[in-house]
């Protein structure tokens, strides 16, 4: 009996040559690698404003802090992510408020901003869960009319396109994962993409020390020259970007697998009695993290799949039953309905067409 695992890294062979390339090279910190890694991804998002960074986690801390958020800030987010996008906020000193989430989704729900908006609030902080996408339009529109910075988590959706664009091309900051197993993958790590260059190069130099290398002049001690900024060691080394520049070669197979797969699920599961699938805008280019969807029977579900050796899982349970955002709790019925029957199903590379069909039939028979 074949197991399928939730996660698998994915490593091309000839990635090893070009590390051993490197490890020899002379040159291990963020040197030229970074550099031509940060243009390839650049190109490959369709933004000029690339920053790799030593993960997602920094990206978003990178991110926040770039937008102005400061002690005593009020900023909308989500509780159901893992708490990397929403611990940074913590360490500034912002007060987070919940953003109920769409039951159908599990993404930020557009309707419940307008009421939660003050004075206060500074930014919206959106996550693409699962490799599916947030409602971008209206949640652009209603912080374009609040004068609100947006910062896009998209651990998950390295390569999607919502409504045609790329994902990273819309908030004022997007931050996605290089993460082990992610789609693309550095080992770890992360980027950071702006929509305009004053947000660029704030988080450019808060990425190093609060000194933006490429504004060094040449032949000069970047530790001669002023720093008006308290940044952070967060640089991406050579050696990732190496790994990096490799993975990206692999790209676009990987995200078409990752696309078609979850579009078989989707035929599969229509209509199973007991699950529901994530309400999907037309138009949009999901990369499928993973393929969630909402059993009734969630636990029974999990049970008969683990006992023919299939991973599922609930990735991120909800942050707001941590302790630590405990001053925040509020009611957000969309949470509950979903959190209690979202489950995550394998839907990488690493999973063909017969496996996808074993799933969806053990999912009919238990759900």
């Amino acid at each position: 009996m074949k197991s399928i695992p939730l996660f698998k890294v994915f490593m091309p062979p000839e990635v090893d040559a070009a590390v051993l390339e490197t490890l020899h090279s002379g040159y291990l910190a963020e040197g030229p690698r970074v550099r031509e890694f940060a243009e390839t991804v650049g190109k490959f998002l369709g933004t000029q404003y690339t920053i790799p960074v030593s993960s997602c986690t920094m990206g978003l801390t990178i991110s926040y802090d770039a937008a102005g958020i400061r002690a005593g800030d009020e900023v909308i987010t989500t509780p159901l992510t893992c708490v990397a996008t929403n611990t940074p906020l913590l360490h500034l000193g912002a007060k987070i408020v919940w953003a109920d989430c769409e039951a159908k989704t599990g993404m930020v729900d557009p309707n419940s901003l307008e009421k939660i908006i003050t004075k206060k609030t500074k930014a919206i902080v959106v996550l693409h869960k699962d490799g599916d996408l947030a409602r971008m339009d209206q949640i652009l529109a209603i912080a374009k009319a609040h004068n609100l910075k947006v910062i896009e988590d998209a651990a998950h959706t390295f390569g999607a396109k919502y409504k045609g664009r790329n994902v990273g091309t819309m908030g004022d900051f997007t931050c996605f994962s290089l993460q082990a197993i992610k789609h693309i993958t550095t080992g770890d790590g992360g980027i950071i993409t702006c929509t305009n260059e004053d947000d660029y190069r704030r988080a450019n130099a808060l990425k190093w020390f609060g000194l933006d290398k490429a504004a060094i002049p040449a032949g000069t001690s970047p530790w001669d020259h002023d720093i008006s900024l308290v940044g952070y060691k967060a640089n991406l080394n050579d050696l990732a970007a190496t790994i990096g520049l490799v993975q990206m070669r692999h790209a676009d197979d990987i995200l078409a697998r990752h696309n078609r797969n979850g579009n078989l699920y989707s035929e599969l599961l229509a209509g199973v009695p007991g699950v529901e699938l994530i309400a999907r805008d037309a138009g949009n280019f999901e990369t499928y993290w993973t393929y969630v969807i909402l059993a009734e029977k969630r636990d029974a579900i999990r049970a008969a799949l683990a006992a023919e050796g299939i991973a599922s899982q609930v990735i991120h349970p909800r942050n707001d039953t941590y302790s630590i955002f405990k001053t925040s709790r509020r009611d957000l019925p969309g949470v509950d309905y979903f959190s209690a029957r979202e489950l995550s199903l394998p839907c990488g590379w690493w999973v063909d067409e017969d496996d996808i069909r074993r799933i969806a039939n053990i999912i009919k028979r238990s759900a």
